[in-house]
């Protein structure tokens, strides 16, 4: 209460699992820059920020 104009943006966290050479850091990327990127395998893991559709993911 006291609050009632301030609006709080909605946040998600996704967590990617699969099988290496699956796709999950294509998949990131994808999402991130919507463009496709050739990527290297990946050792050990990826953090990103992505902002969609006003809210953070």
């Amino acid at each position: 209460m006291g609050q009632s104009g301030s609006r709080h943006k909605p946040e998600a966290r996704i967590l990617l699992l699969g099988l290496d050479g699956a796709g999950k850091s294509t998949l990131l990327y994808k999402l991130k820059y919507n463009e496709d990127f050739h990527t290297v395998p990946t050792i050990g893991f990826n953090v990103e920020m992505i902002e969609k559709y006003t809210s953070a993911i």
